[in-house]
């Protein structure tokens, strides 16, 4: 059944990744310019501006995680594998999170800018960041103790059977 509450939060979890593809998630500035992190690339802050460094595998991976959610979504037949879908979901967002959060801007945004010699800060896009990273995590741990619920109360009326 579709109807089901864990349906709503994994609506969410799907809904939530493909926002994050497309919202900023953190300003660069250096003394030369001012650019914009979103999961697609590092481009400078001005209309139609020249991207810098291309980050098509953040987008990848949030999109894939929008896809397993979508997925689990409609494996509401089998409820075992449904919660590994979920599971697996959680495992991707978390790779993606530790990408988004430490990788681009320690590493590969230090060894870009050091290379050009410029000086720079970098900041993120906090408040609503974290909301939707948080939203996405208790909805997915939401979805899938709720499945797990519904797979023990299927067990249970089996036995009396």
């Amino acid at each position: 059944m579709i109807q089901r509450v864990q349906s709503i939060f994994l609506l969410i979890a799907t809904i939530i990744p493909i926002v994050l593809i497309f919202m900023p998630l953190g300003y660069l500035t250096t003394d030369l310019a001012q650019y914009v992190y979103n999961s697609v690339s590092l481009k400078e802050n001005i209309p139609d501006g020249a991207s810098v460094i291309r980050l098509y595998y953040l987008a990848f991976c949030f999109a894939l995680t929008a896809i397993m959610s979508c997925f689990a979504l409609f494996r509401y037949k089998n409820r075992v594998k449904q919660m590994q879908t979920v599971s697996l979901t959680m495992i991707i967002f978390l790779i993606t999170l530790l990408l988004v959060l430490w990788v681009c801007p320690d590493i590969i945004f230090k060894k870009f800018f050091s290379a050009r010699m410029e000086d720079y800060t970098f900041t993120f896009n906090t408040v609503p960041l974290i909301i939707l990273i948080v939203v996405e995590a208790v909805c997915l741990f939401l979805a899938n103790k709720f499945i797990k619920k519904d797979e023990e109360l299927v067990r249970s009326a089996d036995r009396l059977r």
